[in-house]
């Protein structure tokens, strides 16, 4: 993974790797701690074919680049990464802009976790006749645990190199997701005590630390001459005064800076401090990171600083996540984070803030062989290649809409996109007449508010992460013509939206799927009721939903006869007669008058009637149906999920 300098975000899904991605940046800093759990174990499995000859072993390979100007005596830097960098190819880099003259390095440190040479024969003895997994893990966990050892190269020439040279390379601050009050103090105290290191600081302390010890010899005076008078009259009677040694009494100041300084809050009404462990632990993650980002003191030449955030939304009210990562982009915008930061987050706050170009997804690919973590550069797939600017377009928009709501779709292990929020509303409920809870397989459903979908398919576009991206259009053919009569049911099964045939011939990536009516609806909900035609009650239930209640004794009365609509139409107000006359004349003068297709344009008729009263209200349509499917579902009366949307949910199952 090629980071940026300032700000790295990391999202993905429950144990997609996030975690152990931090890890790994951490063990430049401590390496200790690692046990047989830390191995692949999707690789460990096959250790018949693996691992029977060769121990396993952990290998990671960092790459560092930096930039050194030719006459900056300051930049400490080189003498950091002098034991891994590659000599060949440094005159290459070098660079001239008229006023200075500098050098683009790059460091590479190998991080190999392995067997000690000395003990591989009797490795290989003691797994020759191994034949479960579990007794070679167990065999494993031994040698892991008394015979590995780190081992650290220059990774160009692999000249070995010392642990302590890769320990001094960077300062890196780990704050995890578990945290309490004592860590946000303990961070921050670093600081403190990198201050009274400093050889001037330190002196000056010493100096401070003499006053005080004078101002308090004058102040408990009395008590020390009383103890001295005491002791210089009865040191004789313990027998001290035969060894040549005396009591001698003092004050003596030996506080330690750091341990002095505390972190409190302050009530900004009252004006009353309480300690930080009295605080909302939400707050003092706040001011943890806070300090941690804007109370450092770069040098140049000392600037190898990384903070790793692990779920900083912990505790943090939304609002206040958003804001947070506003005022880090801020920051990165003017060049003052002064320091490489990675965030792993599963917070949409987050993500819709942080920007694009600073996110990572990581996910965990089942379908690889071994199974292994994938990840994507959301920079990299919103790079355009020549001159077609199709990806920065969709950046644009994406950077516009991906707010707090669409952000889920980032952590997500699968995506369905629909058009607008009856859709949306529902898909839950259809997902589970499906038998698949979307909630128990990660899948974030996103109303896109049109049909943009090429805005947010190019975010999975060939994507490494391969996650599957379900979208769900409308076919908005106009059954409607120019002579106020039904088209054929030929021209809606051979018509092909504009706007599919776009997205078909954009997007060729086998994890994109595009479904749409196909009962001869145009939209959702027409074709929501065309699915449901064959049961009277549950189409009755769903008139009911959007038409007065005068219009539904008639439905009720009458059902889903249109002949009976025909012959008592008179019985309805004026205007909702008129409505329906409009849908009659319609239906009446359809170009196809074949006798085996009349009830196909009679459930037509109905579900064009139902359209037109519920295509102003789509979103109380469904909140009405999600409200009242008790009611609308009865006995063994159950709502049919439209035929297109079934297809689409089985289709991401597989």
């Amino acid at each position: 993974m090629e980071f940026h300098e300032g700000l790295n975000v990391i999202v993905g899904a429950n144990n997609s790797g996030k975690t152990g991605l931090l890890n790994a940046i951490n063990i430049l800093k401590d390496p200790s701690g690692i046990t047989v759990e830390d191995f692949n174990k999707n690789n460990l499995i096959q250790y018949e074919n693996l691992y029977k000859e060769h121990a396993p072993s952990i290998e990671m390979v960092y790459f560092i680049k930096h930039d050194i100007h030719e006459d900056d005596t300051s930049d400490e830097s080189i003498i950091k990464l002098i034991p891994f960098l590659g000599y060949n190819g440094i005159a290459d880099t070098r660079i001239e802009d008229g006023k200075e003259t500098k050098y683009c390095i790059t460091a590479m440190i190998k991080a190999c976790y392995s067997l000690d040479i000395k003990f591989e024969e009797e490795y290989k003895k003691d797994v020759a006749t191994i034949t479960t997994y579990q007794d070679y893990y167990i065999v494993l966990k031994r040698y892991v645990a008394e015979h590995y050892s780190w081992c650290f190269t220059n990774g160009v020439s692999d000249i070995k190199a010392t642990e302590k040279e890769v320990r001094n390379i960077f300062d890196i601050r780990f704050i995890e997701a578990e945290r309490t009050s004592d860590e946000v103090s303990k961070e921050t105290k670093k600081e403190i005590e990198i201050f009274a290191k400093d050889t001037k600081n330190a002196k000056e302390i010493d100096v401070f630390k003499n006053k005080v010890s004078e101002g308090l010899k004058v102040i408990v005076k009395p008590s020390i001459e009383k103890l001295s008078n005491l002791f210089e009259n009865e040191q004789n009677e313990i027998g001290l005064k035969k060894g040549n040694v005396a009591i001698k009494s003092s004050i003596r100041t030996n506080f330690s800076v750091p341990d002095s300084f505390i972190t409190e809050v302050q009530d900004t009404k009252n004006e009353y401090v309480i300690p930080l462990d009295h605080n909302g632990l939400g707050y003092n993650n706040l001011i943890n990171i806070y300090m941690l980002i804007r109370l450092n003191e770069i040098k140049k030449g000392k600037d190898f600083r990384i903070l790793c955030l692990e779920e900083p939304e912990a505790h943090l009210h939304p609002s206040m996540q958003y804001k947070l990562f506003k005022y880090l982009k801020h920051l990165e915008e003017k060049n003052e984070l002064k320091q490489q930061v990675f965030v792993t987050t599963h917070s949409s706050n987050i993500s819709a803030v942080a920007g694009l170009d600073n996110m990572f997804m990581l996910s965990y690919n089942r379908a690889l062989t071994p199974q292994n973590c994938v990840q994507q550069s959301l920079q990299a797939q919103f790079t355009d290649a020549g001159e077609e600017k199709t990806k920065t377009v969709a950046k644009k928009h994406l950077t516009k809409f991906l707010d707090a709501t669409r952000s889920d779709m980032l952590f997500a292990d699968s995506v369905i996109l629909v058009e607008g929020i009856a859709e949306r509303l529902l898909f839950p409920l259809f997902m589970e007449k499906s038998g698949y809870a979307y909630e128990d397989n990660y899948i974030s459903i996103v109303e896109i508010g049109g049909k943009h979908f090429e805005y947010f398919i190019e975010l999975f576009n060939n994507n490494a992460l391969k996650k599957k991206v379900l979208c769900f259009t409308d076919k908005d053919f106009v059954w409607n013509n120019d002579n106020d009569c039904f088209e054929t049911k030929t021209k809606y099964e051979n018509f092909s939206p504009q706007h599919i045939e776009k997205l078909n011939s954009k997007f060729c990536f086998n994890e994109l799927k595009i479904c749409t009516q196909v009962l001869g609806g145009s939209t959702f909900e027409d074709e929501l009721l065309l699915s449901n035609m064959d049961n009277d009650i549950i189409s009755k239930a769903l008139f009911k939903l959007v038409i007065v209640d005068s219009f539904y004794e008639f439905v009720s009365k009458y059902g889903f006869v249109l002949n009976d609509w025909k012959t008592h139409i008179n019985e309805l107000d004026v205007r909702t007669q008129k409505v329906v006359e409009k849908y009659i004349k319609l239906f009446d003068n359809r170009i196809d008058k074949e006798e085996h297709h009349r009830r196909y344009y009679e459930k037509l008729f109905f579900a064009e009637l139902f359209l037109h009263y519920a295509k102003s209200n789509k979103g109380d349509l469904a909140l009405n149906i999600l409200t009242y499917i008790d009611n609308i579902e009865k006995d063994e009366n159950s709502l049919v999920v439209p035929q297109y949307i079934m297809e689409g949910i089985e289709w991401l199952k597989r």
